[in-house]
This record gives C-alpha cells, sequence and structure tokens, in this order.
C-alpha cells in the first residue's frame, strides 16, 4: 500500500475524514475530484444588470459546489489551494472578455465576507482566495495584487431565502468602496447566485472613481426564474 493510501485508510478509521467532494475516505481531495476541478473550462455567464462581462470558472453544482461549501461553511480552508487556481482562470477570462490590456497589471478587488462571518470562521474566505489567484496570475506573467477597497456600510438581511429582486433591493447601497490607485479592476468573489454582490460592488467601486473592467467567481449558480 502506498504511502498516501496509509495515511488516508488511517484518518478514515481515526478521524473520519473523507474527500469534500465525494465524500470518498481520503485525508484530501481525491485525485477524480481533483482532475475534475482542473478540468473546469471558465466561461462567460449571463448576469442582468452588471454591465460588464462576468465570468464563471464552472456552475454551482456537482463537485465543485461541494468544494465550495466545504471552504466558506465547513472550515475547509486547504482547499484554497484548489479553488484558488479556478478563480485565477476566471479573472483571466474576464479581461479577454474586456478585450482591456493591462500594462500595468490588474487589481483583484474581493466582495467583503460578512464581519459576523468572518468572526465565525476566523478568515475572509473570499479574500484569502483573491490573494492566492492574484499570485497564481503573478506567476503566469500577469502581475497581479489584492485590493480590499470595498467595506459594509450597513447590516443586511439573510439572502438565503430571497429571490433576484429582493436580493438587489437588500443589497443596494450595503457597500462603500474607499478611493484607490489606477488600475484595471476585477470584482471577484466565490459564488455568484443573482448577481447582487457584484451589481452593488460594480456600484460602490464606481462611486469611488474606481471602476470595474470585468467580474470574475469561481462559480455560478444556473439560472432560474427571477421571480421566484
Amino acid at each position: 500500500m502506498g504511502r498516501h493510501r496509509v495515511v488516508d485508510a488511517a484518518a478514515s478509521m481515526l478521524l473520519g475524514a473523507a474527500c469534500p467532494g465525494c465524500g470518498n475516505p481520503t485525508a484530501r481531495l481525491c485525485p477524480r475530484c481533483r482532475d475534475e476541478i482542473r478540468a473546469l473550462a471558465a466561461a462567460p455567464v449571463a448576469v442582468r444588470g452588471i454591465g460588464v462581462p462576468v465570468v464563471a470558472a464552472g456552475p454551482h453544482q456537482g463537485v465543485l459546489r461541494a468544494l465550495v461549501i466545504a471552504y466558506k461553511e465547513r472550515q475547509a480552508w486547504w482547499l484554497n489551494a484548489d479553488l484558488g487556481p479556478p478563480l485565477a482562470e476566471s479573472v483571466a477570462r474576464a479581461l479577454l472578455e474586456a478585450g482591456g490590456r493591462v500594462p500595468a497589471g490588474v487589481v483583484l478587488v474581493p466582495v467583503p465576507s460578512l464581519r459576523s462571518s468572518v468572526r465565525v470562521r476566523g478568515l475572509d474566505t473570499t479574500r484569502a482566495l483573491a490573494v492566492r489567484a492574484a499570485r497564481l496570475l503573478s506567476a503566469s506573467g500577469l502581475p497581479a495584487r489584492v485590493e480590499a477597497s470595498l467595506l459594509h456600510a450597513r447590516s443586511t438581511a439573510d439572502q438565503a431565502e430571497l429571490g433576484e429582486r429582493a436580493r438587489r433591493e437588500n443589497l443596494r447601497g450595503a457597500l462603500v468602496a474607499r478611493p484607490g490607485a489606477p488600475g484595471v479592476r476585477v470584482l471577484v468573489d466565490d459564488l455568484t447566485t443573482t448577481g447582487a454582490s457584484l451589481a452593488e460592488g460594480c456600484r460602490a467601486l464606481a462611486v469611488a472613481t474606481t471602476p470595474v473592467t470585468a467580474c470574475a467567481v469561481v462559480a455560478a449558480t444556473p439560472r432560474r426564474d427571477a421571480r421566484r
């Protein structure tokens, strides 16, 4: 039995460890799920009211959905290493869709996690993903940095049970942006469902005269009837 199999077997037996993608016994992401994530192809998604290209690494379903949930809600922060590359690919594709040149590099602006969530998790998971993606982009030859310029201006209701229109009303005016240095900005998030968070982030950054060139996310929920 190989060394990794011994570790996986011991972790499963003693700790109940399982792959967050498929549930198979392992101390990490299993090879099949890792291959599935690496095979994702970033593509534009239709989001109303944004005004700039929005690109997702893949749909919020299957293995990708399971990993995003594990990363955000189950403290599987080590998945940053697996979800960072898809976000970096989304950023690169979003810049191509925008048709903009970035001679001075790109600025990644993460949608801020709720302060209550950061307190519970001990980590701003979206910002951590942005940092990982920026490092990968820079290593590939596209200078990138993270600018955490978006802040929450007020509290908001839980979005889980809200439809698209209600989500946008709930978030309208909820973010403010600190002025930043000139640069090509890409608004990034782990997940977009209705586009409400992206729309509010774009609005706040435009008010601060630091407009967004494109948006990039790890996963996008397939469109449903907005009247729901």
